[in-house]
């Protein structure tokens, strides 16, 4: 599933109007545009938001679980100790999280703006966004034909006895093919599953033989192991030349030469998989309620793709997600030749290998997993494997906790340099109980400029549920309806301007502020939005009539009938503070 494609196209508008409302004689819009345009900046650009992890502030999400495995409630901020390379932090943020995913004590949204009498109002608040959400992530470019198979139809037992009512499904995979955005619709999900099939990136197949495992090539390519490249020797021999090293010129050389084709094949495919999964989760942060992630793969090394795992996690954590893991090969048996995709029968020549290629391909197999382990751990979900029992593997991953803990801290003169930290989380009184938790973070690489800042916080901002509240604004809407099925929602944000900070510059009071209105659908699929920046230098006379009228930025989006979750942000570029609003609008058909 990529980025919602509107979301990239939002239109950044510039805006000259500064909201003087109408009836007030002292001065008009269009007067103050004719007698002051000097004082007004606008600038039209086309925003490129990107996905940055880079905070100063680490994210720690923790279960707590008792003697019986049972998820453990109750606890405070006191109650945790934690550590960044041995060094005792402070916890800056602490929130709970119940099983059903909204924070406790936080509501997820406020209840709409009363409308004016006179005007086209929205209606009441309709019945609530459904609070489940799961997704099917299957790694479709390395999962085998027969694990498909299984797994496939784990998820549909899945969808007919563990959805309830109001739940939301998508199916999504790493190649981006077939994928369903989330649905009540049992059809179409039962559909889409019936037509996923393994897609391997291959992209070059004549180099398949010999078929090396993505670790065996890594030996190879990257560590030079002799012993490995002498198995696969032997392997090429067999496969290009019916076991007979006499007619097979430079076999060793044509085995290095596969190997780096593999390794190199591989971690593209590795970073698709990632990358893919990582924009899920950045798409699952627009919606209410409980978000998870059923992960279906048998994984892939992570060599050189650490960073990449690192802003995954960081972006799972910082939308409220859980990615529970399932290991799409089940009970893991080893049987020497029992599969031909894990290499080739040894001839009699060299059956003294045989030991140390078995040893090769268990231990590739167990770095694979590894992936799938840590990423489950650190966001506070299950990783299943080692069985063949797909349909409770499923009904495990899909029942999260009933109470995670999310703690925050600030590292204390972080360095910019990339390097990995250790995180420790510990009990001040344990019990006898167990804490799972992230074992560690990576530093960013760089610091962010303050234009990068200002558009990663605002896009969080906009793909959050939580109100962040930093000046006061009030925002009101109001529809007029095109035809039967389509409106135009139009929006009004009145800033109390007393509490923006302006900057005074000579005789010139300078503020800047940046607001976006964004509108999400039932399923919780964004469905219009846009962005406005508003540059101002006001004298002061001008800037006293706006403090006592306030400042009034308008949007307008363009919906059907139906209901809609409306996000408002407005943010005070030169102090980095926001208001993040939510408001519930229905548009009668």
């Amino acid at each position: 599933m990529r980025i919602p494609p509107i979301w990239t196209r939002l239109l950044l508008t510039s805006v000259v109007w500064l909201g003087i409302p109408h009836g007030w004689p002292a001065v008009s819009a269009a007067t103050l545009q004719n007698q002051e345009a000097p004082e007004i900046q606008s600038e039209e650009t086309t925003p490129a938001f990107t996905i940055r992890a880079q905070r100063n502030e680490v994210l720690v999400r923790v279960v707590v679980r008792d003697a019986n495995g049972n998820a453990v409630g109750g606890l405070t901020k006191d109650d945790f100790r934690l550590s960044d390379n041995g060094k005792p932090q402070s916890v800056t943020l602490f929130k709970v999280e119940t099983y059903k995913g909204a924070l406790a004590g936080q509501p997820l949204s406020a209840a709409p703006s009363a409308a004016k009498p006179t005007q086209p109002a929205e209606a009441e608040p309709s019945p609530p966004l459904p609070q489940r959400y799961v997704a099917f992530y299957f790694d479709d470019l390395v999962v085998t034909g027969e694990d498909m198979v299984r797994v496939r139809a784990a998820a549909d037992k899945y969808i007919d006895s563990a959805m309830q009512a109001g739940d939301r499904a998508g199916v999504f995979t790493s190649s981006a093919i077939g994928d369903l955005d989330f649905t009540d619709d049992r059809a179409k999900l039962h559909e889409a599953l019936a037509n996923l099939r393994p897609r391997p990136r291959n992209t070059a197949p004549k180099y398949d033989c010999p078929p090396l495992t993505p670790y065996e090539a890594y030996l190879i390519d990257e560590l030079n192991d002799k012993t490995m490249l002498e198995i696969a020797t032997w392997e090429y021999i067999c496969c290009a030349c019916s076991c007979d090293p006499t007619h097979c010129p430079d076999p060793q050389q044509q085995a290095q030469f596969a190997a780096r084709v593999k390794w190199e094949n591989d971690r593209v495919q590795s970073r698709q998989s990632l990358k893919v999964l990582t924009d899920l989760v950045r798409r699952m942060g627009s919606l209410p309620g409980q978000r998870s992630i059923l992960w279906l793969s048998q994984g892939f090394l992570t060599f050189g793709t650490l960073s990449e795992v690192g802003e995954l996690v960081e972006r799972v954590l910082r939308e409220h997600v859980v990615i529970n893991a399932l290991d799409s090969r089940g009970l893991s048996v080893d049987i020497p030749g029992s599969d031909v995709s894990e290499g080739t029968p040894l001839p009699a020549a060299a059956t003294s290998l045989s030991v140390e290629e078995a040893s090769y391909r268990e231990t590739g197999r167990q770095l694979d997993r590894d992936v799938m382990a840590g990423v489950a751990h650190d966001t506070g979900g299950v990783f299943v494997h080692n069985t063949n029992d797909f349909d409770g593997g499923l009904r495990r991953g899909g029942a999260l906790p009933e109470f995670t803990y999310l703690l925050a801290f600030s590292p204390q003169n972080l360095k910019y340099d990339g390097k990995f930290h250790k995180l420790k989380v510990e009990l001040v009184n344990s019990k006898g109980l167990s804490v799972q938790a992230r074992n560690g973070y990576f530093a960013p690489n760089q610091e962010l400029r303050p234009e990068e800042r200002a558009k990663s916080e605002i896009e969080d901002a906009v793909f959050a549920r939580e109100e962040y509240v930093e000046f006061p604004v009030e925002v009101h809407t109001q529809f007029f309806k095109l035809s039967d099925t389509k409106a135009q929602l139009g929006i009004t944000a009145r800033i109390d301007a007393r509490a923006l900070r302006f900057h005074k510059e000579g005789d010139r009071n300078r503020v800047s502020l940046k607001t976006v209105f964004v509108a999400f659908d039932r399923d919780g699929n964004l469905v219009d939005g846009t962005q406005k920046e508003l540059h101002l230098m006001l004298r002061d006379a001008t800037l006293a009539r706006l403090l006592r009228a306030g400042l009034f930025m308008r949007g307008q989006l363009k919906v059907n009938s139906g209901n809609y979750a409306l996000r408002v942000v407005v943010y005070e570029v030169d102090s980095a503070r926001m208001t993040a609003l939510s408001r519930t609008v229905e548009i009668p058909y």
